[in-house]
């Protein structure tokens, strides 16, 4: 089921930018000031600097032809009228942003899938990130922004990256496991961290999965899945 779709002018981007960007950096100051580790609230505070200076301007250059689409893709109108519990802007912004998303996959997740359904339930697409990273519709070297999404009941096993990491929950019934677990079930809304290099695994219900992720520090090494995947199976 991979496609393409037309993705709209330019200038029809910013709007819906500038609000998805605001309404995150909300999320992120209401998390900091909610966290009760002092590292991560230090982490979360950096996030939320790198956001604010992000310039929904800063646009590449229009590639001829449509973005790109993948077969998770069936999912993304889905997931955003489940998504529920979380700023009405992000919903709206995605909504507006979406036929401009290009969606790509891990290419060692491409070579070597976790299991034969993974490929047909799984995507990402960036929103804002460093221009020499899959398309992005605003460019910025420092972070990488974009959305997540797993097809009902896919498992995107134990992994790790170096960057950190930090996904905000939009829609309901995923599991998350951190480290040496167990799994967790966290309600749209949640903002949740990652440090360097640890082991975390995602888990979509009855519905698919849908969230933003953010990353910064080293954007440029694609997560690996774990030798051990059997803890988070």
């Amino acid at each position: 089921m991979e496609g393409s779709i037309a993705h709209p002018d330019p200038a029809a981007r910013r709007a819906p930018l500038v609000r998805l960007f605001a309404a995150l950096h909300a999320e992120l100051r209401a998390a900091e000031a909610a966290a009760t580790d002092a590292s991560v609230a230090s982490s979360l505070r950096e996030f939320r600097r790198l956001l604010g200076s992000l310039d929904p301007g800063a646009s590449p250059r229009e590639p001829g032809g449509s973005r790109a689409r993948l077969s998770v893709c069936r999912f993304w109108d889905e997931s955003l009228r489940e998504a529920r519990g979380v700023p009405s802007g992000v919903v709206e912004a995605l909504e507006t942003l979406g036929p401009c998303l290009s969606w790509a996959q891990n290419p060692n997740y491409r070579r070597v899938p976790p299991d034969p359904s993974f490929l047909e339930n799984y995507g990402y697409a960036v929103v804002a990130g460093p221009m020499d990273g899959p398309p992005a519709l605003a460019i910025d070297p420092r972070l990488a922004l974009g959305v997540l999404l797993l097809g009902p009941g896919a498992h995107y096993p134990l992994h790790a990256h170096p960057a950190v990491e930090i996904y905000y929950t939009l829609t309901p019934g995923g599991a998350w496991w951190l480290d040496d677990g167990p799994w967790r079930s966290e309600p749209p809304g949640t903002v949740i961290h990652h440090a360097p290099d640890v082991r975390h695994a995602t888990r979509a219900g009855t519905s698919a999965l849908l969230a933003i992720y953010l990353w910064r520090g080293e954007l440029a090494t694609h997560a690996k899945l774990a030798a051990d995947r059997r803890a988070a199976g």
